[in-house]
């Protein structure tokens, strides 16, 4: 009996590896991606393929990898301005993401910290917090570490467990030393964590998918300095296209350039059977198969299950419990910025070779003090810098900074060689009235509805960057060098006053809008990401997410997405 035929949407994290694992196991596997691909000979399945998109300051200015905001924008409004019938505040870019072969792994910093146990039971183990949905996930951390100990495998992620805190390796406990030693930190990291110690916190190496030796056909890092938001060109880096090689040399069929705007199901509505979708060349066209799978990110999986509505689903597609779309979660970033009298090189180097997990939490008497039952924040990024672009971009927005005086700006100053940060990732609440839905205006250039985002922090968010501001600040200022007159801290917080655009937009890291749960009325699909209300739909990207933790998503979007694969293929669970 032939293996059944699945449909892939989207090719970024949790697609390429769910179009890998699928085809491995023998099935027919199409996956449709509606951006374009930047890597020539990739769709033939070549092992050596090249790239167009590497470390160019100006393409991310072009949205050369991303979705264009005036054919393809966003809208969005705050929770007042929504209960003020106010139908949106900004149209343009709101959190977009790659639109590309590869999605965000195009252009991420490849920062792979693995969720804590305490993520999975948050609700059990804490309890609710006011105004807030927190939900324990389906699944624990025991049943995923076999899966993300199989993705680090694959991705090739540097790391040493040695230099791990003990506290770490107890809430995210590991089997094996990682696949690779860390590369040389940056010099800016160095003496950022030297200030951390001094303090009593325990930096270490950042777990990355970034190569430090020759892995998987691809070469060692060479430390270029464009990293973050660029791609590489040397393909040291791991991520989606770890995976979607391979799933094409296994039988696997890409087509780019394709938008799907419609899932259609059975009569009796209890099974996907089409997708509906645009071409490259502007034509509709469908295609079968026997299970399909979203994987288009958070924002663009919700809006293509509300596109998808019918007699049977009136609101939209996995949406009689009218959860689709709720839950949006975002990570507030609040950023502690030193400046050095000596260069630090803070742009050298991968993006933030050193984390500390110290400020995760949670702080139940720091909650306490804030009418909270507790505060949590996230792990650091430890040693993050500006290239020269965005420095000329600072200057530029300043009075008077034109012309001559730019250019002395720019030769003088010289911040972005003085200049160290600290980030924190921190966790982000669900709420019912963060969401996502169709706006009822707003149209892209195919003339479908696009996204609206509805957005503001709880009060959990904007007390626990102010609690944890100071400790950022400490650090600077007690890293050798450090002038500490002029550290600063900046909340970079979704919803504080008028950056209610700039919070969101701080952070390619979007979760939530189809949780996964045990019971139908209050999640969208069950542990696998199967949509309860239809038996053959799975999701496999960050939709999936009950609770966003103060970690980065994307290796738990990959662990999930191959369990769920496993799942379909009828393997036993790994572990």
């Amino acid at each position: 009996m032939s293996k059944p035929s699945v449909i892939i949407v989207g090719s970024g994290a949790g697609g390429s590896v769910m179009a890998w694992r699928l085809a491995k196991a023998g099935h027919p596997v199409l996956i449709l991606e509606r951006g374009r691909n930047l890597f020539p000979g990739l769709e033939q399945g070549k092992r050596h393929f090249h790239t167009h998109f590497s470390n160019d300051e100006v393409k991310a200015g072009r949205y050369f990898e991303n979705q264009d905001p005036v054919l393809e924008p966003r809208t969005s409004r705050t929770q007042d301005e929504a209960s003020q019938n106010v139908e949106r505040s900004f149209v343009g870019d709101v959190n977009n993401l790659p639109a590309t072969v590869g999605g965000g792994t195009v252009h991420w910093d490849a920062k792979v910290p693995r969720f804590w146990t305490q993520d999975f039971k948050g609700r059990s183990l804490y309890g609710p917090v006011d105004g807030a949905n927190v939900a324990d996930w389906p699944l624990t951390y025991g049943e995923l570490a076999p899966y993300y100990d199989a993705v680090e495998r694959r991705l090739g992620v540097q790391g040493d467990r040695a230099q791990m805190p003990a506290h770490t390796l107890k809430q995210a406990p590991r089997r094996h030393q990682f696949a690779m030693a860390p590369n040389p930190p940056m010099y800016s990291g160095k003496i950022m964590s030297a200030g951390a110690r001094s303090l009593g916190y325990e930096p270490y190496p950042f777990p990355m998918a970034v190569n430090s030796r020759h892995h998987d056909g691809r070469p060692a890092c060479n430390s270029c300095g464009f990293c973050s938001g660029f791609g590489c060109p040397i393909h040291a880096r791991g991520g989606a296209l770890s995976f979607l090689p391979k799933a094409l040399a296994a039988g696997a069929e890409l087509r780019d350039r394709c938008f799907v705007h419609k899932i259609r199901v059975s009569r009796d509505g209890k099974r996907a059977k089409t997708v509906a979708y645009i071409d490259r060349h502007g034509r509709k066209r469908e295609a079968h198969a026997d299970i399909i799978v979203l994987a288009a990110s958070a924002i663009e999986t919700a809006r293509l299950l509300l596109l998808s509505h019918d007699h049977k689903h009136p609101h939209g597609l996995g949406n009689r419990s009218d959860q689709v779309g709720r839950n949006l979660m975002f990570h507030y970033f609040t950023l502690g910025v030193g400046v050095f009298e000596q260069p630090v090189h803070s742009w050298i180097g991968p993006s933030t070779t050193v984390t500390m997990d110290d400020f995760v939490g949670p702080d139940v008497a720091a909650g306490s003090a804030a009418g909270l039952p507790y505060l949590k924040g996230g792990i650091c990024e430890v040693g993050a810098g500006l290239t020269l672009l965005q420095e000329a971009a600072i200057y530029a927005s300043l009075p008077q900074s034109f012309g001559l005086e730019h250019k002395t700006l720019m030769k003088d100053l010289a911040l972005r060689d003085h200049l160290s940060a600290i980030q924190l990732v921190g966790e982000d609440m669900p709420q019912l009235a963060n969401r996502v839905d169709l706006d009822p205006q707003i149209r892209d250039f195919h003339g479908f509805p696009v996204p609206r985002i509805t957005h503001s922090s709880h009060q959990f968010e904007l007390a626990a960057s102010a609690y944890y501001s100071p400790k950022l600040a400490a650090i600077c200022q007690a890293a050798p060098g450090s002038i500490s007159s002029a550290v600063g801290v900046i909340p970079l917080v979704p919803g504080a006053p008028a950056s209610d655009i700039e919070g969101p937009n701080s952070t390619a890291h979007i979760m939530g809008t189809a949780r996964m749960g045990t019971d139908p009325h209050s999640s969208v699909c069950d542990q696998f990401g199967r949509v309860h209300e239809v038996e053959n739909l799975f999701l496999a990207d960050g939709s999936v997410f009950a609770s966003s933790g103060g970690f980065n998503p994307t290796v738990t979007i990959m662990a999930l997405a191959m369990r769920a694969a496993d799942h379909i293929a009828g393997r036993p669970p790994l572990g």
